[in-house]
This record gives C-alpha cells, structure tokens and sequence, in this order.
C-alpha cells in the first residue's frame, strides 16, 4: 500500500466518524427542539387568544355604553312634554347613532293637513321656513300618507312626482305613528343607503317620538280638562286662584299694579225661566267668546260659577280696566240674545279692584271687587263699579 492511499482511508474513515457523531448528536437534540417548538406555539397562540379577549371585552363594554346611552335617551325622550322638546330629543339621539348630512322632525298640522319642520340639524336656515309639505306631496309627504318608510326605491315605485325642494332631498323617511294616529315624520339626508340595523334603530326611535307626542297630547287634555270650565272652555275658579297667586308674587317683586274684575250677569234668573236653561247655557257659551274678544291674551278670564265671571288684568291699573269692561258693556248692545218673550237685551253688573291698593292677598282683592259689584248691582244694575275707600261711579 503506498502512502497516497493510505492518507485516503484515514480521511474517509474521519469522515465517516464524525458523520456517525453528528447524526447521533442531531437525533438527540430533535425531541427537546420539538418541545421548543410546541412551547413558542402554544405561547404565541395564548397571546393571540389573549388579545383578542381583550378587543372583544372592549368592544362588549362600547356596545353595552352604547346601549345604556340609548336607553337613557329613550327615557328622556318619553318624559318629555312639549313637541318642541321632543323633536329636538329625538334629533339628538338619531345624531349619536348614524351619519348624517340633514336631519329633520316634521310635525303633522291636522287642521291644515301639512307638516311643518319643528327641529333639525345641518339644514340651511334660511330653507327651514319654507320646506313645507302636504300629504302625498315628496318623501315626506308620501311617508305621512301611507305611513310606511320612504326611501328612494319606493317613492320611484309609487311613481310620484320629484322633490319640491332643490335644497332638501331626503334619503329615507320614517313616520311617527301610534295607536294609528299620525303625529309626524323623520327625515334623513346622507347619499347613501341605510343598513338594516340603522333601519331597524330608526324603526323603533320614530315608534317612541309618537308614543311620546302622544303623552304629550294626552298630559295636555287632562290638563285643560283639570283647569277649564266644562260649559263655556273658560278657565275655572281653581286656576284663576292659583294663576293670580302667580302674579301677585310678580307684581310685589317687579312692584306693579294686578287688576281684577267680578262680572255678574243682570237678572239672568229671568231668561232662564223664560227660555230654559239650555237657552241660559248657550248665552253663557256665547258671552265667553265675546269676552274674549276684547281682553288681551295675557288677561286670565274664568267663569267664577253660575252666571259669575272673573278677569285678572296683570300691569293695568284699576281706571284702565274699569274702562275695557265698560266698552265690554256698552257692546253688549249691539247683540240681541232675545228670543220668544224674552224681549231685554243682556246685562251685566261688575266690580273692579286692584293689588296694591285693594288688597294683597286673593281673598282681600276678590272680596274688595266683590264689594264694588254689589254696589253696582245696588245702584240699579247695568254699571261698573271701581272699588275706592269711598266707590266713585264711572
């Protein structure tokens, strides 16, 4: 063997040696490497998990902010009890929860059978005053019609004529209806479509803005009912009381005069027992409305019982007022309320007194004008009588 091959085999048998210890060494390296491997897995997916626990868990506690949020405008919204408030709740709400460029609350006007904008946000004011709608007339007139949601696909399929107003084209409308009764319609500008979810919430806030209006309606006619005469619509003796308690309290701040006037009828007894007392009830029902022609709006006027009446007068002094009810009087004349046998024209009696210097409380001031239209009646009817220390006849 020469020395050349002799070199070789030394080298291959080295070779061969150190490829044994590698692959040994390798062998047992690879289940610990497994183990490794397994472990930086399991460690990055509990991370994973745990991020994404947390995204979830921050977004339950937004949705459930959200909600608690809605909820507490829902309640606002129904305890509300003036329209005005109410549409400006639910413009609020609606503001929170979707993207908006227009929003409006029109209110529906039965007598002139139109809808009238009460509240909006990112219209145009000088545009307001004049986007009014009749039914069947545009998204919302339509909506108010058929009282269904209006969008675009549907005003196109009920083939009505285009929007009246260029400045106000409103995407979808939803109407305010409850126990089938129209209060109103809502409607949304923003160039697109609406999910359904933000249909669905539109859904249910329109449902509550009329269940809310309704209530409103509802606290109004118990209200009146609660303050009003049934007979003559004129406010009753419980909220005439309560009214110049009000204003006498005013009057000792601001220190101005409060004047009241007792109106009785002039042998009444006689026309109820010549025509009835369903003719004494109409000319009860008429002397109302002519009484309110010719005092002032902030003049409280209510019938005091039987054929009584009394007039509260804030910031008129007693002269003044003692005046009005005299050309009050003097146009009593001009009506004839007789009928049948019946044949005198209809008078009336009446005393005048003011705060301060009648008195200062309710009882002192309706007694002092009660004692100036007893003296009236005294002195033969048909006059008015102002209270002084000494009554002075006009």
């Amino acid at each position: 063997m020469d020395t050349g091959t002799f070199f070789v085999l030394i080298g291959v048998g080295s070779l061969m040696i150190i490829l044994i210890f590698v692959t040994i060494f390798t062998r047992r390296d690879r289940p610990g490497s497994r183990k490794m491997v397994r472990s930086d897995i399991l460690a990055d997916e509990l991370e994973r998990h745990k991020r994404e626990n947390y995204h979830v868990k921050a977004e339950l506690k937004r949705i459930n902010s959200m909600n608690n949020l809605f909820f507490a405008s829902m309640i606002r919204l129904t305890a509300r009890l003036n329209p005005e408030e109410i549409a400006n709740e639910t413009i609020g709400l609606l503001s929170n929860y979707l993207e908006t460029n227009e929003l409006a609350v029109f209110l529906y006007n039965e007598k002139g059978k139109r809808l009238n904008i009460v509240a909006e946000r990112g219209i145009d004011d000088n545009l307001i005053p004049k986007i009014v709608y009749q039914l069947g007339e545009g998204k919302v007139g339509l909506t108010a019609e058929k009282r269904l949601p209006i969008g675009n696909r549907e005003f196109e399929f009920f083939g009505t004529k285009k929007e009246p107003y260029v400045g106000f084209n409103p995407d979808i409308c939803y109407p305010m209806v409850f126990q089938d009764k129209l209060f109103g319609v809502i409607a949304i500008c923003r160039g697109g479509d609406f999910e359904e979810r933000e249909k669905n919430l539109l859904g249910i806030v329109s449902t509550m803005t009329a269940v809310a209006l309704n209530n409103t309606r509802s606290f109004e006619s118990i209200t009146f009912s609660a303050s009003t005469d049934p007979l003559t619509k004129l406010f009753n003796i419980g909220y005439f009381k309560d009214r110049l308690e009000e204003e006498l309290n005013r009057a000792r701040r601001f220190q101005h005069s409060v004047t009241i006037t007792i109106i009785d009828l002039d042998k009444f007894k006689d026309f109820n027992d010549s025509l009835g007392h369903q003719a004494g009830d109409q000319l009860l029902i008429k002397l109302a409305e002519i009484f309110k022609e010719h005092f002032e709006d902030t003049d409280i006027i209510a019938r005091y019982g039987g054929d009584e009446f009394i007039v509260m007068c804030p910031e008129i002094k007693k002269q003044d007022t003692a005046r009005i009810v005299g050309n009050l009087l003097h146009d009593l004349e001009m009506y004839d309320f007789a009928h049948g046998p019946f044949s005198n024209k209809v008078t009336f009696s009446a005393g005048v007194a003011s705060f301060p210097d009648d008195g200062n409380s309710v009882p002192e001031l309706i007694k002092s004008a009660d004692e100036a239209l007893y003296e009236a009646k005294g002195m033969g009817r048909n006059m008015v009588r102002i209270h002084y220390p000494k009554v002075e006849k006009i």
